[in-house]
């Protein structure tokens, strides 16, 4: 893939036009994170510096404003527009990656709800993907043995290996996707993580449902 004039500074671009993706990732720290783990082949990364406004809630002139959606549109049409044409989109997949904590939660949540508003064809073609990072890891003798992505789940996970082991694990909390290791990092951006979840029309309505 050539470089573009056009894409904005910040974006971490692949090499690869077909078959490939952007990771659109919280802050510098996150999106270097990714960096040093991604396949520069076929995931590009692109980094938001704070939340973007509520889609339903601004004009489209505001949006446009918005230096993070400004980025995100450059990065997928090479130059600054809101357009729901399929064809225009530079990746085959779009994945928001957001940090595990309440913030980054709500952050992927505005993001979602300004793709519903405004490029839903992206979703109805099922290129629209949310890649969930653990809140919590579970140690032992310093080797990881489970994550957990919210408070009720790390509760649950806790439960059941302090069932099944004879040592009682230790809990970490991750302070966001710069502080999993680099092993953690390659099992997250892969393919086949579960925690990539392609997103339908229906369920980005379901999850932006208490902004709308």
């Amino acid at each position: 893939m050539s470089a573009v004039p056009d894409l904005p500074t910040s974006l971490i671009d692949c090499t690869e036009a077909r078959n490939n993706e952007l990771v659109v990732v919280e802050g510098k720290s996150a999106a270097n994170a990714i960096r040093s783990v991604r396949n520069s082949r076929l995931q590009a990364v692109l980094p938001m510096q704070g939340k973007i406004p509520n889609s339903t809630r601004v004009s489209e002139e505001q949006l446009l404003a918005h230096a993070n959606v400004a980025d995100l549109l450059q990065s997928l049409h090479q130059e600054r527009r809101v357009d729901t044409r399929i064809h225009a989109c530079r990746y085959k997949r779009i994945i928001i990656l957001g940090d595990p904590d309440t913030d980054g939660v709500h952050a992927s949540i505005l993001l979602l709800l300004f793709m519903l508003k405004h490029v839903p064809s992206l979703i109805e073609e099922g290129r629209l993907f949310l890649l969930r990072a653990p809140l919590y890891g579970f140690y032992l003798h310093d080797e990881c043995i489970a994550i957990a992505y919210s408070d009720n789940h790390a509760e649950k996970v806790f439960d059941a290996l302090t069932e099944n082991l004879d040592a009682v694990p230790v809990k970490r909390r991750y302070k966001g996707i710069a502080s999993l290791d680099s092993n953690m990092r390659v099992s997250l951006l892969a393919s086949d993580n579960p925690a990539r979840n392609k997103l339908t029309l229906q369920d980005c309505r379901q999850i932006c449902q208490p902004l709308l």
